[in-house]
């Protein structure tokens, strides 16, 4: 290697800046590799400050016998140049042969949407530590037309639905469904029983769950559980399930069809099957009072244990997600999921006297427990028994009387951001009217104290809670919503 005048001088010397090529990555010859490894020291010789000379004299002794053993290898170099290639062009699914039936349009389609997916039908996610990788449905898909066919007729559906706005048929995307439905049983069928629980299997079966309660249809979506079911018992139950992900959206789905039906859940319904324990951090001391309402202690100490505590549990849970937004500390996944499944399926398994303040308060804690864990961002779900069997109650409760107007108007509260559309309800907008006015409430900050002083999630409900009350149309000087 030919050098060029050598200087003395600083100047001239960190002026010069060799460049080292080489078509192979066999090791170089001997001075070559002390160049090499002279410029990786460059800069390490430099003077420092005092804290740093104190600091590297302090750890000496490893860095000498570090310095002694690590080698820069020529192939080193080549790995250290490998960022500066430029990346890609295009986006993941270029590189994926899609089926020829598949329209390029529906796979954008379902690229554009995935990133926001998630965050309307779980919109909780916000609040807390969830997978936020987007890309692992395009793998997927690759490998799996009928996973391919089924999320794009789910997809689809979302679309027309849910950003268009269209209650529609859409032809293509029954297309997908029927032909994503001939793949899946042909593989039920098929002589692989390995296959017939897999990961893959299940996904499908779980999305058809989701997407028949979606669309209204509850026979279809019970009966995608009831199979669901019997995969998960063949895999070995719930516990061998390793991607939790997966097994937090199968709970979310079994409680939204059994809870919007009043049907029975398919998971957790056996009395051998006892329901996981509260989250440890979710009960608070047993002489902490700070958990109910002051004026209405009484009240909560009047109520079964078992729904005291799971008040308790989910009153502590929206204090801390509320607190977390504030903060900027996330709640983890394993605490959502121990939470929802600990609270909602132990209230689905009990049940107390018609009319009775218990079973109010329980159907109050499940339409809550509905908005925070399985509403599909404010959607009004298109069922019809729960609604009814809520209705009955807060109406009961009203006329045998006994039971604080505050905790009335968060039972009104809880099922107008829930399972009720306010717009087509007058016996609900007349309800919260009549108990704004008995509270006394003037301003929408007044009406969220109350609310919050039971429980409530502000980043959850604070919109769709001041549309509610804007939509009151209070004849009262000085109402305001800010």
């Amino acid at each position: 290697m030919e050098r060029p005048n050598e200087s003395k001088s600083a100047s001239s010397a960190s002026a010069w800046m060799p460049f080292i090529v080489s078509s192979n990555i066999e090791k170089a010859d001997p001075a070559t590799r002390k160049l090499i490894r002279s410029h990786a020291r460059r800069g390490k010789t430099h003077k420092r400050g005092r804290h740093t000379e104190n600091h590297q004299a302090a750890n000496m002794g490893t860095i000498a016998r570090h310095t002694q053993i690590v080698r820069v290898e020529l192939e080193d170099v080549v790995e250290f140049y490998t960022p500066l290639v430029p990346g890609r062009i295009g986006s993941d699914i270029c590189f994926i042969e899609f089926p020829d039936e598949i329209d390029s349009s529906i796979v954008l389609n379902m690229a554009k949407v995935s990133s926001v997916a998630m965050k309307v039908i779980f919109p909780l996610i916000t609040a807390i530590d969830f997978p936020r990788d987007n890309e692992g449905w395009i793998p997927l898909f690759g490998r799996d037309a009928a996973a391919l066919h089924i999320t794009a007729f789910a997809m689809q559906g979302f679309i027309d639905k849910v950003l268009r706005r269209q209650n529609i048929i859409n032809p293509p995307a029954i297309l997908h469904l029927q032909r994503g439905l001939k793949l899946l049983r042909e593989r039920l069928l098929a002589d692989d029983d390995e296959i017939k629980v897999s990961d893959s299997t299940m996904g499908l079966v779980l999305k058809l769950a989701s997407t028949t309660h979606f669309n209204g249809d509850h026979q279809a979506s019970k009966q995608h559980m009831e199979g669901l079911r019997k995969m998960v018992d063949l895999r070995g139950g719930l516990d061998v399930l390793r991607d939790k992900t997966f097994l937090v959206e199968m709970l979310r789905v079994d409680l939204g069809v059994a809870l919007l039906n009043s049907s029975q859940p398919v998971f957790f319904r056996q009395p051998l099957e006892p329901v996981i324990e509260y989250p440890e951090k979710m009960l608070p001391a047993p002489d902490n009072k700070f958990y109910y309402p002051e004026d209405n202690i009484k009240l909560m100490g009047s109520l079964d244990n078992e729904l005291a505590r799971s008040w308790q549990v989910m009153r502590r849970f929206c204090l801390l997600v509320n607190l977390g937004t504030q903060t900027q500390r996330l709640i983890r996944l394993e605490t959502i999921h121990e939470t929802m499944t600990a609270v909602m399926y132990r209230l689905l398994r009990t049940s107390f006297a018609a009319g009775s303040i218990d079973e109010t308060i329980r159907h109050g804690l499940l339409a809550f427990s509905y908005h925070v864990f399985l509403q599909w961002q404010d959607i009004v779900p298109p069922y019809h028994q729960f609604a009814a069997a809520y209705k009955s109650c807060i109406l009961g409760v009203k006329s045998a009387g006994g039971i604080p107007s505050q905790l009335i108007l968060w039972l009104l509260m809880a099922g107008a951001i829930s399972i009720f559309d306010i717009s087509e309800e007058s016996w609900l907008r007349e309800l919260i009217k009549e108990y704004t006015n008995i509270c006394r409430i003037k301003t929408w900050k007044e009406m969220q104290d109350i609310l919050k002083s039971y429980m409530w999630i502000v980043m959850l409900s604070e919109k769709v809670g001041k549309r509610i009350y804007s939509l009151l149309d209070l004849d009262r000087v000085g109402q305001a919503v800010d």
